[in-house]
């Protein structure tokens, strides 16, 4: 067993008034993980006192259940030729990455019911993966997604029409956008973590055929195309969509899966990583760490040393030569020079994002070599960069936390907004009892 010992978590409840945590997330109990070395209490099982963080779960729980699932859904039944239920929200939601909020809100209301077992929420999210599935009934293929393309005439249409093109081989692919698609596949990584998380922390099976059934679809885009397509195709930022299929492939057990997440390797970004070279000066940081995350699932299904290698290689790099004092990384955004703080003390550092998707690297790690650096790592993140995303008093987000002296941070609005901060800070502050009881 690896616990906190009493007098430290005495220390943590006296200087920051912090209870009953848990270090690693969830994981699937589907899974049959070849690397878990400790494994975390439900998240369910714990509940916290009266706290700091206690407040922002509060707070959270108030505007998450404000918030209406049909105006999420707004495109992804309009493009199934459904009429919408609710107009669509505004910000990103506006704009041709639209729907990448829905997967956020089905992980923040997951995690929200883990955490509260507010009823609302597990009917919400079973109300969405029922709606996913008759959308995916009116599609005909299995697929569903609300984001947008803009074609080169500036009209906004559906985003379906771009994956033909692509599976045609006609791909144009650049950071964020693939062919007049602001990061599509990127909004799929997020729609399957909500997923996941409507079945690991509300129980809800029945998000798994629809997970299923979204993966044929994309499954066929890819297998029509070659090697070096696939790797034209993931030159466009793609979240974690890697760690998407490891996942499906450890509740489902189908080799298909596996498969498809081991053909989506960013060669570029991943193989200087498995050789251990740095590499990360000036490439977008949010974008590249779900890859890497990708990565640890792969190892923990498979076994394989690269995915491990490439993954401790990274960790150790950004959390040691390219971090801030907070645990945030970046400047606009981007990695820079490692060992080079001081010429980065900016209005733009710390994009939340990335400072999420670290933290649960480290938890993923420490399931593998229980060592008290990544609780060190995590801690030091949650204290100074996470609690402080959020307005206590309006519940609303930040996007940066920027260290330069004097520098303002600005905070999102309830519904007008929809950045990928504003996403996952709604699944940060619906998760503050993952901190510090780990059994193993």
């Amino acid at each position: 067993m690896a616990i906190l010992t009493a007098n430290r978590r005495q220390l943590l409840t006296a200087t920051a008034a912090l209870t009953g945590f848990s270090l690693i997330s969830t994981r699937s109990s589907l899974a049959s993980d070849l690397t878990q070395k400790a494994t975390a209490l439900p998240l369910s099982d714990v509940r916290l006192l009266p706290s700091d963080f206690k407040t922002a779960l509060d707070v959270n729980h108030a505007y998450l259940v404000t918030l209406e699932p049909d105006r999420f859904l707004h495109n992804f039944r309009k493009g199934a030729g459904l009429k919408p239920k609710g107009e669509s929200y505004g910000g990103w939601e506006k704009d041709t990455i639209a729907g990448h909020s829905l997967g956020h809100y089905m992980s923040a209301i997951s995690l929200m019911y883990a955490q509260t077992g507010d009823p609302v929420l597990k009917a919400r999210a079973s109300y969405v993966i029922d709606e996913l599935a008759l959308i995916q009934g009116a599609q005909g293929d299995g697929y569903a997604a609300g984001f947008l393309r803009r074609r080169k005439d500036g009209t906004v249409v559906d985003g379906k029409e771009i994956f033909p093109e692509i599976m045609a081989g006609d791909i144009r692919s650049a950071g964020f956008d693939l062919n007049g698609c602001w990061v599509p596949l990127y909004n799929w990584h997020k729609l399957y973590c909500g997923l996941f998380d409507a079945q690991t922390f509300c129980g809800l099976d029945k998000a798994i055929p629809v997970a299923v059934a979204l993966s044929v679809y994309i499954d066929k885009v890819f297998a029509a195309l070659s090697d070096t397509q696939v790797q034209e195709v993931l030159n466009c930022e793609h979240g974690g969509l890697n760690d998407s299929f490891a996942e499906l492939y450890a509740r489902t057990k189908d080799p298909r899966w596996l498969a498809l997440a081991e053909r989506l390797y960013h060669h570029k970004v991943l193989d200087p990583m498995v050789a251990r070279e740095d590499k990360l000066a000036n490439i977008h940081s949010n974008t590249n760490i779900p890859k890497v995350l990708g990565l640890a699932r792969l190892y923990e299904v498979t076994g394989k040393p690269d995915y491990r290698t490439a993954t401790e290689f990274f960790y150790e790099r950004v959390t040691k030569h390219h971090s801030f004092v907070i645990g945030g990384n970046g400047d606009r955004e981007y990695f820079f020079e490692p060992d080079a703080i001081s010429k980065h003390i900016t209005e733009a550092t710390c994009e939340h994002c990335a400072t999420y998707n670290m933290m649960k690297m480290s938890r993923q790690l420490y399931s593998w070599t229980p060592d008290a650096s990544y609780f060190d790592y995590f801690e030091r993140a949650h204290l100074n960069h996470v609690l402080s995303q959020q307005n206590p008093k309006t519940g609303m987000f930040s996007y940066m936390t920027p260290l330069f002296t004097g520098a303002a941070r600005g905070f999102s609005d309830p519904v007008d907004n929809w950045t990928c901060c504003h996403g996952t800070g709604m699944e940060s502050h619906a998760k503050h009892a993952e901190f510090d009881l780990l059994a193993g």
